[in-house]
């Protein structure tokens, strides 16, 4: 049911209010009536009966209207309240962000082994956007492949036998066009884009670019189809996070992670 459709108590009351000033203006007026038309009192009394059921009248139009501003301003406020929980609601998101990246600064300024560091920065990245799965992966110029340097929540079977190559699939689209992608449930329709992955639900990659090479990719997937979506909002964050490994990296030297 729409909320806005629903009858609330002060409008239950309101009717119930104009119910019962009806009901005394129909009374109010057939005394008047009844009595002009039997007494043999002078015009002057039947007048101050008529001027009495007309203030009446404006009483209670005057006291409707109050009851209008009264309610409007009620409902002002409680915009005002929603608004004001649309903010904090806002605000500890923002909050929970400058935590996850807190830990991957974190992880660069602390970190002595770059291994661990991608660890970090890639479970923190994980945990903020309730993802299933997650790696990065660095380019081997020999071969044109993609290499899992990390990995949460991939089977390690699939971690060491998964080499794609560069232009191949999502993962290899992004390396060798530097283009971030937000991947829908049906990934072979975005952009030419295939995965090999059957159980991808969402998923979004984005480049490891440093001196303006890409030197790998960092992707995070959800395969629950009973989860959210990936939004333009989380690829834009995930932008951020592939910055903050491009500086591990660069700190310790690509040859290290590889």
């Amino acid at each position: 049911m729409d909320p806005s459709n629903k009858i609330l108590p002060v409008d239950k009351k309101r009717w119930e209010l104009w119910g019962i000033s009806f009901f005394l203006l129909l009374s109010s007026a057939g005394t008047v009536i009844a009595f002009g038309m039997i007494s043999d009192q002078p015009p002057v009394m039947i007048a101050f009966l008529g001027i009495f059921f007309l203030l009446f009248c404006a009483y209670i139009i005057d006291s409707e209207f109050k009851l209008q501003r009264i309610q409007k301003q009620l409902r002002d406020e409680q915009f005002k309240v929603l608004e004001e929980e649309v903010k904090i609601s806002a605000l500890q998101t923002r909050l929970k962000e400058l935590t996850a990246l807190q830990k991957a600064m974190t992880a660069i300024g602390m970190e002595t082994q770059p291994e661990k560091a991608l660890d970090t920065i890639l479970g923190a990245a994980l945990e903020f956007f309730a993802a299933d799965q997650g790696s990065i992966m660095l380019v081997d110029e020999s071969s044109q492949t993609l290499i899992i340097a990390c990995s949460v929540g991939i089977k390690p079977e699939y971690t060491a036998q998964n080499r794609p190559k560069v232009g191949e699939g999502a993962a290899g689209y992004v390396a060798q066009t530097g283009e971030a992608l937000l991947l829908p449930p049906k990934t072979n329709q975005y952009k030419n884009v295939e995965t090999k992955s059957t159980e991808l639900f969402s998923g979004i990659c984005a480049p490891l670019r440093s001196r303006n090479k890409i030197i790998g990719i960092i992707n995070y997937s959800i395969v629950d189809p009973k989860k959210r979506l990936f939004t333009e909002y989380d690829l834009k964050l995930l932008i951020i996070f592939a910055q903050y490994a491009t500086l591990v990296m660069d700190a310790a030297g690509a040859a290290r992670l590889r």
